[in-house]
């Protein structure tokens, strides 16, 4: 995690001066040092080493991000320069959630997406009763999200992402067995498909653990936002279309 981090402190200050890295440490056994980074950075851990917590992890991120605009992505994932200043600066994804392509590769990871926190928020997020035991919580996230219109897409092909070659080999070492989350998964299905709105997830959202920051960093550079003083008089415009 240190050595991504030193690999993002040398990106421009145009993308750094405005995008907030959270990191979540999701009950590791391991002590550490965390060192000063000229980022903006909060990291944060969960206090109980819960195995296959993603949804939970992910969750606790989405609360703590300070944009609408928000990316997910793993350890072994290295967002490319051009592709972190294209999302720092891109429009409100709305109902849009993106995924990344790999550099030289056609296909991006499952479970690396650009998207609203807004519209993340609003269906719940990661469902955490998939925590504890392996697979089908990124598949039925989207599965979620397109039932209530949600829009799947890839970002231009020029903008990637790195998949990083750990030292370990692997960013952890559990097993991936699908036999607990892969009934729950099907359970899910039947229960959108039959009763629609508001069926489908559990609503469980920071429900079996703790957590603590372990450090607040900020850059000494905080840019000033440009007057936009038009806005607010558009405000009957929004009333009338309203956001996507």
């Amino acid at each position: 995690m240190i050595s991504l981090l030193r690999d993002y402190e040398k990106y421009n200050k145009d993308i750094l001066d405005v995008v907030l890295f959270i990191v979540i440490d999701d009950g590791s056994p391991v002590s550490y040092e965390i060192p000063q980074f000229d980022l903006n950075l909060h990291w944060i851990r969960i206090n109980e080493d819960i195995p296959w917590n993603q949804s939970g992890a992910r969750n606790l991120g989405a609360v703590y991000a300070k944009s609408d605009n928000i990316v997910f992505a793993d350890l072994n994932h290295k967002v490319l320069e051009n592709t972190m200043h294209y999302m720092a600066y891109h429009k409100p994804c709305g109902r849009n959630i993106y995924k990344i392509k790999y550099e030289g590769r056609n296909k991006g990871h499952s479970n690396l997406f650009f998207l609203s926190r807004a519209r993340f928020m609003r269906f719940f997020g990661y469902d955490e009763e998939f925590a504890g035991h392996y697979g089908a919580e990124d598949f039925r996230f989207i599965k979620v999200q397109k039932a209530h219109g949600s829009k799947q897409l890839y970002l231009p092909n020029k903008y990637r992402v790195v998949k990083r070659v750990l030292e370990s080999g692997s960013d952890h070492s559990l097993d991936r067995d699908l036999t607990h989350c892969t009934p729950i998964d099907l359970r899910k299905k039947l229960e959108l498909r039959t009763y629609g709105l508001d069926y489908g997830y559990s609503k469980l959202f920071l429900n079996n653990f703790t957590w603590k920051f372990l450090s607040e960093q900020k850059r000494t550079c905080v840019p000033m936002p440009k007057s936009k003083k038009w806005w607010y008089y558009l405000w009957y415009f929004r009333w009338i279309f309203g956001y996507k």
